[in-house]
C-alpha cells in the first residue's frame, strides 16, 4: 500500500509534469521527483525523456495537446471540458466547494484544471501523513475528491494524451498518469 507522503509526492510530481515547459520546467521537475521514494525507472526515465526535447517542441506540443491545437485540443486538462464540454461547469463549481471545506482558495481559472487538483490532492495527502486529529478527514476528503471528481475524467484524459501526443515524453506522461491515476490511487 502506498503512504500517504508517497502519494503526496507523486501528486505533486505529476502536477508539476503539467506545467509550461520554460526554462524551469526541467529543474522543478528533477526537484520533486527527488522526493519521491520509488524503486522504479519509470520518473527518472519521464524526466530525461523531457530532457532530451529542445524547449521549442516541447512548448509547441504543450500547446497543441492542452491549449489550442487545431481543429481542436487534444486533451485540455480541465474537469469541467471532459464532463460538461464547457469551461467553468457545475463540476467547476463542485471543485471549488471542495477546496473552500479545506480553506483554500484558487484562480478562477484554474479551479479544475488537472495541475491544481492533483496539487489539491497532494495537499490532502500530505495532511493525512501528519497522523493526527484531521488525517482522518484528510482521507476522506482525499477519497471522496476522487471519486466526484478525478476518477470521472482522468480515465478520457489520460488515454487522449496517450493517443494525441507526438512527443515520446507526453505519451510517457501519459502511461506515468496511468498507472498512478488510473490503474494505482483511485483503484486503490
Amino acid at each position: 500500500m502506498i503512504s500517504p507522503l508517497h502519494k503526496a509526492h507523486l501528486f505533486k510530481f505529476l502536477s508539476r509534469c503539467l506545467a509550461f515547459p520554460n526554462e524551469a520546467f526541467i529543474p522543478t521537475l528533477r526537484e520533486a521527483m527527488e522526493k519521491i521514494d520509488d524503486s522504479r525507472d519509470e520518473l527518472p526515465d519521464l524526466v530525461g525523456s523531457f530532457e532530451r526535447e529542445e524547449t521549442e517542441p516541447l512548448q509547441a506540443e504543450y500547446t497543441r495537446l492542452f491549449l489550442n491545437g487545431y481543429p481542436r485540443t487534444i486533451c485540455p486538462p480541465y474537469e469541467s471540458v471532459y464532463l460538461e464540454q464547457r469551461m467553468h461547469g457545475e463540476s467547476t463549481v463542485a471543485v471549488a466547494a471542495s477546496y473552500a471545506e479545506w480553506e483554500m482558495s484558487v484562480e478562477p481559472g484554474l479551479i479544475d484544471h488537472l495541475a491544481t487538483e492533483l496539487e489539491f490532492l497532494a495537499f490532502l495527502a500530505s495532511a493525512e501523513s501528519l497522523k493526527n486529529e484531521i488525517s482522518a478527514d484528510a482521507r476522506k476528503a482525499s477519497d471522496a475528491f476522487m471519486q466526484h471528481h478525478l476518477s470521472r475524467w482522468t480515465p478520457q484524459f489520460v488515454a487522449d494524451l496517450k493517443a494525441g501526443a507526438k512527443l515520446d515524453a507526453y505519451r510517457m506522461l501519459g502511461e506515468v498518469m496511468e498507472r498512478v491515476l488510473v490503474e494505482g490511487c483511485l483503484e486503490g
